[in-house]
């Protein structure tokens, strides 16, 4: 799949986040011509806002891209760097932070190449941490914690032979986990 070198930098003084994605290497093809057209995306756990996800610009045609690029979250603080993870492209319900290398196709649906993941809490203060990390295609989830941390729902369940279908219902929702910037969610089911 590759590998991703970037940086991260916590500016505890400004509040902010820098994450320097520097280039990666050895992608995997994605185009029929046999090379890719990749970008990152950043995403900080939890937390679905898009404040919350932020994205390089597209370098076109290359397995080995070089972006320098710096993107930065602002608004952080202490806290959040014991609870956040960066997310570079599954949300473990943990603090991180998910950088994802993904393919953009003009026409059709942007691909996903690989994904590496980094809890924010191993970053010092005002000292730039450098990573150099192969890409993986789907972390795995540690089960172990993580599900009481994402909330619980109750459903009822029914078959309907009238309209030969099953009826889900939603009772209720409890313990779920801030999704906005605000600290709340606005859960909905699809």
């Amino acid at each position: 799949l590759g590998a991703l070198e970037f940086s991260l930098l916590y500016d505890q003084e400004n509040s902010s986040l820098h994450c320097t994605l520097i280039k990666a290497k050895g992608l995997k093809p994605m185009d029929s011509n046999g090379l890719a057209d990749p970008y990152v995306k950043l995403h900080l756990l939890p937390g679905a806002s898009k404040s919350n996800k932020l994205r390089t610009k597209t370098l076109r045609n290359t397995r080995n891209p070089v972006w320098n690029e710096t993107l930065v979250y602002h608004g952080i603080t202490d806290e959040d760097m014991q609870r956040k993870t960066l997310r570079q492209a599954e949300e473990l319900g943990r603090p991180a932070a998910r950088i994802s290398v993904c393919d953009e196709d003009k026409f059709g649906h942007n691909e996903f190449i690989g994904e590496t993941r980094v809890s924010l809490k191993k970053l010092k203060a005002n000292q730039k941490k450098n990573f150099n990390i192969c890409l993986e295609r789907v972390i795995p989830v540690d089960r172990g914690g993580d599900v009481e941390e994402r909330g619980k729902i109750l459903v009822s369940l029914m078959y309907s032979t009238q309209q030969g279908g099953l009826i889900v219902g939603i009772v209720r929702c409890v313990h779920l986990a801030a999704m906005d910037a605000n600290g709340y969610s606005d859960p909905f089911v699809k």
